[in-house]
């Protein structure tokens, strides 16, 4: 499972006015199909409102809101069937998390966001593919590509917030303004408290996964194992190996133990010694029926 919050930049990735051109371009591969943390087929044009509209006190070079990109691996799809409402569901969940991960003791409901399925990916820039030039940029990716892309308000949910103030459940002066892309991460001290560990809310949507949906996860499929692959010493690296290694060797013995078991079993089932014998059912005897008495018949003399 990819969590990617990706950041701001130019083009598309500009976060600081309107989410329309962003909202537009997820509209490509199907028209609507939006949903929030309570509702589902949310128009286009909703989603747009709703997430400019939800700001205050951001500077005009400010971002105003955030992508989220949650990208399950073919394994992980294959084992819920890239069944869209699961999906929804776990985004969802997910963004739970992403609450959480503020360490503001908000939840999903006191944030502003709305997502969408896709089943299409094409390469980019970021493709190794791409930079060797195997392939051009904006090919179609084969295989199982079902992600979601969610769409989130920088500022909390103002409509909670003003009921919460109104009804005496907050004391702080404003809303929350929750960036992701952040550098403090749980600080407890100075003027900006909590923050938001991004390797810390990879490892929580992926925890959320396994736990929604029963997955059984190799460590070679962990985001811990990646990122260690990635940033580790190469003692780490070494170590990881070897440790995803052992565990495959014993994921396989187990699936070859029980093969083999499965096996014996038929093999006893089709035994002569196990067959099921077949009893044969006694057949009633007919009736007895008496037999008639059979008269003599009348004999014809030889003389008269």
């Amino acid at each position: 499972m990819v969590a990617k919050i990706p950041n701001s930049g130019k083009g598309l990735s500009q976060r600081t006015g309107s989410c329309a051109g962003l909202v537009a371009y997820l509209e490509k591969e199907a028209p609507g199909q939006w949903f929030s943390l309570d509702r589902d087929d949310v128009p286009a044009g909703e989603v747009t409102q709703a997430i400019d509209r939800n700001k205050r006190n951001l500077n005009r070079d400010a971002d105003k809101y955030y992508q989220v990109i949650l990208a399950p691996s073919q394994a992980e799809l294959r084992h819920i069937g890239s069944d869209p409402e699961k999906l929804r569901a776990y985004t969802r969940t997910a963004m739970e998390q992403y609450a959480a991960n503020f360490g503001k003791g908000i939840e999903g409901r006191d944030l502003v966001y709305f997502a969408k399925v896709e089943h299409e990916r094409t390469t980019g820039p970021q493709d190794r593919a791409v930079q060797l030039g195997d392939v051009p940029r904006g090919q179609q990716k084969g295989g199982e590509q079902t992600h979601v892309h969610v769409i989130v308000s920088r500022t909390e949910n103002l409509s909670r917030y003003t009921e919460r103030k109104q009804a005496g459940e907050l004391e702080r002066k404003n809303p929350y303004h929750l960036s992701p892309l952040t550098n403090h991460k749980d600080t407890r001290r100075g003027v900006v408290t909590g923050g938001f560990e991004r390797k810390q809310f990879s490892e929580r949507v992926e925890q959320a996964f396994d736990q929604a949906f029963g997955y059984d996860r190799p460590l070679s499929e962990t985001f811990r194992y990646a990122h260690t692959m990635q940033h580790g010493t190469p003692e780490q690296c070494a170590a990881l190996r070897t440790e995803a290694l052992r565990e495959q060797q014993q994921r396989q013995a187990v699936q070859q133990a029980a093969a083999q078991q499965l096996a014996a079993e038929q093999r006893r089932q089709t035994t002569p010694e196990h067959r099921p014998v077949q009893v044969d059912t006694p057949q009633p005897k007919p009736e007895h029926t008496p037999v008639r008495e059979r008269k003599p018949s009348r004999g014809f003399g030889m003389g008269m």
